[in-house]
């Protein structure tokens, strides 16, 4: 059944505005969900909505397969007026679905089990400490184009399901096996899977087209500012940094990202 809010003082209203920061989807473990793309592919991953909020015009005119989508959930519908909608929208986004559910667990002892048990997991890919949303759902983004098998976030300095990363995503941070944990814990479990480990340095790295990446590999890439620790150098890894023929020493992390994941796609097939 379809209900509808009309004040800003309902509680599930305030509940899912406070979403919009990182502080709210802690203190709740709850995540928001903006876009019929998004909510579509988050509910056909297996996410549960709690709540669905929308404009009755919205409702609608909404594509029928979006539709569907919604109605084989068990998310509660709720329209709400225009007024209540702009303040629940993220930003000027006020002509998508709204949805808000318990944010996926992403911790290491939960999800390393399973990464472990999956023999033929074979491209993984290694972030540690990325910082900002957008380069971090692109990334995710590459990644499942090149059909990387998991993502590996290492002291990470973002939040997972931040609305950026699911909008910069495109939603396939739904689909996607994510692991966050330590870089110890993460370097053990590489260790114990036996990869073959490749890190994007600036110094004493090959080139990285010289790379056989045919193998069991993990690409590793730090931080936007910093590049990768120490706790990633003088290792049994290989270094490795992309050719620079003009003044950059570098590029932005997600395209660096994608551009390593794409030629690990190429030589595999």
């Amino acid at each position: 059944m379809i209900e509808k809010i009309t004040s800003l003082q309902n509680q599930r209203i305030k509940k899912a505005i406070r979403l919009h920061s990182s502080r709210g989807r802690q203190v709740q473990n709850r995540m928001i969900v903006f876009g019929n793309r998004e909510v579509a592919r988050a509910i056909e991953s297996g996410i549960e909505f709690e709540e669905i909020f929308c404009t009755e015009t919205l409702w609608d005119d909404l594509d029928p397969g979006v539709r569907s989508c919604v109605s084989k959930s068990e998310a509660k519908v709720f329209l709400v007026v225009p007024e209540v909608f702009e303040k629940l929208a993220y930003g000027s986004r006020t002509s998508t679905l709204v949805g808000t559910a318990e944010r996926p667990s992403t911790s290491f002892d939960s999800l390393g089990d399973q990464l472990a048990s999956q023999k033929d997991l074979s491209l993984v890919l290694v972030l540690q400490a990325i910082e900002k949303p957008g380069n971090l759902g692109a990334i995710l983004r590459s990644a499942d184009a090149c059909g990387i098998d998991a993502v590996l976030c290492a002291d990470p300095l973002t939040d997972f399901f931040h609305p950026n990363v699911i909008r910069s995503s495109t939603g396939v941070v739904f689909q996607m096996p994510l692991v966050s944990g330590t870089t110890p814990e993460i370097q053990d479990w590489l260790a114990s899977q036996e990869f073959g480990v490749f890190t994007a340095m600036l110094e004493n790295a090959s080139c990285f087209y010289e790379a056989d990446l045919t193998g069991k590999v993990a690409l590793v890439l730090g931080n936007e500012a910093k590049g990768l620790g120490e706790n990633w150098v003088d290792k049994a890894y290989s270094s490795v940094k992309l050719p620079m023929r003009g003044q950059a020493d570098s590029l932005n992390v997600s395209v660096t990202a994608s551009v390593m994941m794409y030629e690990a796609m190429r030589q595999r097939s």
